[in-house]
């Protein structure tokens, strides 16, 4: 549930968005405002709670919406207004990491010797650093097939401006013969004809090699919407 456009409460709202509510205890606005989610439970723990992370790592974690809060003069001025209407975690609905998969090799059967082309695909989302996995989801597509367009995201998964991803493509069984694949993110191309080894051991790609993508509007989503085509 998004935090109202008006009357905005650092507890009940800014807190309560990020953690499901508020109940007791003292969180500020400066320390909602810089540390990220993983500070909290979900990360290193060094906080109690979730937060937005606009200033911690230059805002390389912040949460969707927010803007980059640099020092200014050794501090760092926040509003509470910069909160309205935000939403901290997908819903499936309109926030939604979303995966298409197209398979389009053929199986075939014995003799000489039976070859399962089924594909999984599984989609890991991490903070920059590739420390902390906030999210993880995928499917599988016969060959040929298709998996999806289908959520993978939870709705205790935070949205992260910035997908730090990694996209593992295996076949669903030890016979499979291997292929290439193709990458789209947000109907932006990522790469194409990538190879993906043979047998079930699975072939990770990362945007570390093939960057970053960040949330937006595509597909009826506003998220992250990954579309995956093996040949």
């Amino acid at each position: 549930m998004a935090i109202p456009s008006t009357n905005i409460e650092l507890a009940n709202d800014i807190y309560g968005e990020a953690n499901g509510g508020y109940t007791t205890g003292e969180a500020s606005l400066r320390d909602l405002s810089f540390f990220s989610y993983f500070a909290g439970p979900n990360g290193s723990n060094s906080l109690s709670y979730n937060a937005w992370g606009v200033s911690e790592n230059t805002g390389n974690n912040r949460i969707y919406g927010t803007t980059y809060h640099p020092a200014s003069s050794g501090r760092f001025d926040y509003e509470m207004s910069e909160y309205a209407n935000l939403v901290y975690f997908y819903d499936n609905s309109t926030y939604q990491v979303t995966l298409a998969v197209t398979n389009n090799l053929v199986s075939t059967p014995p003799p000489p010797f039976a070859i399962d082309n089924d594909v999984n695909v599984n989609i890991e989302l991490w903070d920059d650093g590739f420390t902390y996995q906030y999210m993880a989801g995928g499917g599988m597509a016969g060959a040929p097939g298709t998996y999806g367009p289908s959520s993978v995201s939870q709705t205790n998964d935070p949205i992260i401006f910035r997908g730090y991803w990694k996209v593992v493509i295996s076949g669903a069984f030890p016979s499979f013969a291997g292929g290439n694949a193709d990458l789209t993110i947000n109907g932006t191309s990522f790469f194409t004809g990538q190879a993906v080894a043979a047998g079930a051991g699975g072939t990770t790609f990362t945007s570390s090699t093939w960057g970053t993508a960040d949330v937006a509007s595509y597909g009826g989503y506003i998220g992250l919407y990954f579309e995956v085509e093996i040949n």
